[in-house]
């Protein structure tokens, strides 16, 4: 047998310096720290459910000294900061996500780095290569199991969270291989995380992005103080990807999994997520935009509507569409976020969807709600997913079918968004906390020198968010 995947991860992760990194990599590693920071302050809106939930834990676990809690004020102890502030990145469906791997780095691996790094006083360089290894990490892990977790009802963030945290928090603190190795071992028991919550509209969810920031971190400092974790945790016969995936599918891909460590860079592939909900919508959202604007050209409006059809690929198909009955009409906003009906309904009806869609009165929206109703879907047998997450949109109106094919999700490299877009969104999802400057601190996040200190970023969030946002707290 060769080297174990968890020695080859382990050597990459305690070597990785940032001067290894190739410029647009870290370059795109610290944008992707700001969105993510933009989608915790998002989560953490006193509008939303999970910021209230914040606020509460926020009470109990804050302290004078550790790591700030990102929209909600205040400070907590590392691990349990990046517990919330992963939570806060994954509540409204925004953290950034990898495709074919399924790794969602930015709600896991990033959190975790923050909390870690602003503790220890660490440098902004020092956090881009962290991040850096995490990403590379978490998303060689997703390309060994695909989609097979999602078919079987688990969710990647907690799943591989957890060894992609441990990764980074490995580099940041300087671990030796030897540590890491254990940590990842370590990480194998903390994986878990269950899908149910998508067809109950529960936030459980949320959780997520925050139990793998937080268990990558516990398990470095379990490593380090001596607790040993299996070398074999991904191989072995009772290692994570059997137990999680038996009986398996075809063939785990292991090649792909364990290569091209420093060299090949998927970090910069990772799409950013422009709207607010499951991004198996994405590509639909675009698709109605597109024929909205044929609507326009033909005269025709969306109360001249008599049917739609989605095709999209499974296990995706499932997770959007079942239960139908609450699909049809979500009673939550994390269940709307999760309905392929409510969510294509809300495009064509406003053109869009935002932060606002899910709020409680789109819910009870009865236009939204008629319209969804006529809306139908079915599997796409020619889906690349999950490289991307494509549609075919066909909408009915004064007896004219509209085609709409949208072969590459938003944001993901052959459909990319720029760095002006990204600040779009930093944009509305802090504006509540930040006013007006909202884009100004966005900005300002992604020019910041790497040689600065991480708390050069603190402070320029607290600095702005002063005169406005504490008054809502």
């Amino acid at each position: 047998m060769g080297k174990l995947l968890a020695r080859t991860i382990a050597d990459f992760s305690a070597d990785l310096s940032y001067d290894d990194i190739p410029e647009a990599v870290r370059d795109a590693a610290l944008l992707h720290i700001v969105d993510t920071i933009g989608v915790c302050i998002a989560g953490a809106s006193p509008a939303e459910e999970s910021g209230r939930a914040a606020q509460a834990l926020a009470r109990g676990w804050g302290g004078s000294s550790g790591a700030t809690l990102f929209g909600v004020g205040g400070q907590a102890r590392p691990e349990l900061a990046a517990l919330l502030n992963g939570s806060l990145a994954q509540a409204l469906e925004m953290d950034d996500k990898h495709g074919s791997s399924l790794a969602r780095p930015g709600s896991t691996v990033t959190p975790a780095v923050l909390a870690a790094g602003e503790a220890r006083g660490a440098s902004l360089k020092e956090m881009i290569a962290a991040v850096t290894a995490g990403y590379e990490v978490m998303i060689r892990l997703g390309f060994v199991g695909g989609d097979r977790f999602l078919a079987r009802g688990y969710h990647t963030s907690s799943l591989l969270g957890p060894f992609g945290a441990a990764a980074s928090i490995g580099n940041l603190v300087g671990a030796k291989a030897e540590k890491i190795v254990d940590a990842l071992g370590i990480s194998g028991t903390f994986a878990s995380g269950i899908q149910e919550s998508t067809r109950t509209g529960s936030t459980s969810k949320i959780l997520h992005g925050g139990w793998g920031a937080h268990a990558g971190i516990l398990a470095i400092d379990l490593a380090q103080a001596g607790i040993t974790g299996p070398e074999s945790v991904f191989e072995g016969k009772f290692g994570f990807f059997e137990t999680h995936l038996t009986p398996i599918t075809g063939k785990l891909d292991f090649v792909t999994g364990g290569s091209g460590f420093g060299s090949k860079w998927y970090l910069p592939d990772t799409a950013y997520k422009p709207y607010p909900c499951c991004q198996l919508l994405h590509a639909f959202i675009e698709a109605a935009k597109r024929i909205l604007k044929e609507f326009e050209a033909d005269g025709v409006t969306v109360d001249d509507i008599t049917a739609v059809n989605c095709k999209l690929a499974e296990p995706g198909l499932t997770l959007v569409t079942e239960p139908r009955e609450r699909k049809k009409r979500p009673q939550t906003p994390h269940e709307g976020r999760f309905s392929l009906f409510f969510g294509v309904a809300s495009a064509l009806i406003f053109g869009t969807v935002g932060l606002e869609s899910f709020a409680e009165e789109r819910l009870r929206d009865e236009r939204i709600l008629k319209l969804a109703a006529k809306i139908e879907a079915e599997e796409d047998p020619d889906s690349d997913y999950p490289a991307h997450c494509p549609a075919i949109l066909d909408v009915t109106a004064k007896g004219k079918t509209y085609h709409c094919h949208v072969p590459y999700h938003p944001g993901c490299p052959e459909a990319p968004l720029l760095e002006d877009d990204v600040l779009d969104k930093f944009e509305r999802n802090t504006s509540w906390y930040f006013g007006d400057a909202a884009r100004a601190v966005g900005q300002k996040l992604a020019k910041t020198p790497h040689d600065a200190t991480f708390a050069a970023v603190v402070s320029a969030i607290e600095s702005a968010a002063g005169g406005t946002a504490r008054a809502a707290e």
